[in-house]
């Protein structure tokens, strides 16, 4: 999966540069995910809380997949994790 990829299912772009070429998706209640070097043997993702206080601040982050262990994200685990983690059931495009 690419960057593009990740945006048609809602992710958005930081207005900033990132190491990584970050994009969040939010889970609302604070919470987002954060996906980085996608379709490389960099890729990983985070699930990370935001501080009640300062929305600039991020109080926790826990890594959900990582290249090195799990391989490549695929859309059908990234679908499955979002609808777990918010209850939206996100609905694709097929893929032919």
């Amino acid at each position: 999966m690419t960057n593009q990829d990740l945006l048609e299912l809602g992710f958005k772009e930081l207005p900033h540069m990132t190491i990584g070429n970050a994009v969040q998706y939010n889970l609302g209640r604070g919470r987002f995910l954060s996906a980085n070097s996608m379709g490389t043997p960099n890729e990983i993702l985070f699930i990370c809380k935001l501080d009640e206080e300062d929305e600039k601040k991020i109080t926790d982050a826990v890594c959900i997949h990582n290249y090195d262990y799990d391989g490549y994200l695929t859309r059908e685990k990234l679908v499955s994790l979002i609808t777990a983690l918010s209850g939206i059931t996100l609905v694709t495009p097929s893929i032919h």
